[in-house]
């Protein structure tokens, strides 16, 4: 049901900044659905396509993450590793930063407040106001220390 009704919205934001919601471009959202944890690059997207399949152009596939992009059902994510990954944009969605695991690259997604306290309090500080903030974490993940400690 929560798949039909994001179906639903995205057709209406498509039609909203004159798109159309064509079957090739409700599948690239499908997989940015299914995958949403991820973080999927577009190369992963393509390939997810393919794997299930579909005969889509990779042009396709960039062209529909603009469009995505442009009507903010996702946004870009820079994990500074030289491409861009995405990931689902949602009203209830605030800012929020990564934890990213060095060793097999999984990415968590990190809603604290107690980051929204400091920057609060360093903008008070500083007279600042901050229009973009992004916050990456780097260090191994459970299953990776998990590893290690196996061996």
């Amino acid at each position: 049901m929560k798949d039909e009704v994001q179906h639903i919205n995205l057709k209406e934001k498509f039609r909203g900044y004159g798109y159309k919601y064509t079957e090739q471009r409700q599948q690239v959202m499908e997989v940015i659905l299914q995958h949403w944890q991820l973080h999927l690059s577009s190369d992963d997207i393509y390939e997810f396509l393919r794997e299930k399949g579909l005969n889509i152009a990779q042009s396709t596939v960039y062209r529909t993450l603009v469009m995505l992009e442009r009507i903010q059902a996702i946004r870009k994510v820079d994990l500074s590793e030289g491409y861009t990954r995405y990931e689902i944009c949602s009203h209830e969605d605030r800012v929020h930063h990564h934890l990213i695991c060095s060793q097999c690259g999984s990415v968590i997604d990190l809603h604290s407040n107690l980051l929204e306290d400091l920057e609060n309090e360093i903008c008070s500080k500083h007279d600042f106001h901050v229009k973009n903030r992004c916050f990456k974490f780097y260090g191994k993940c459970k299953k990776c220390r998990g590893q290690l400690e196996d061996k």
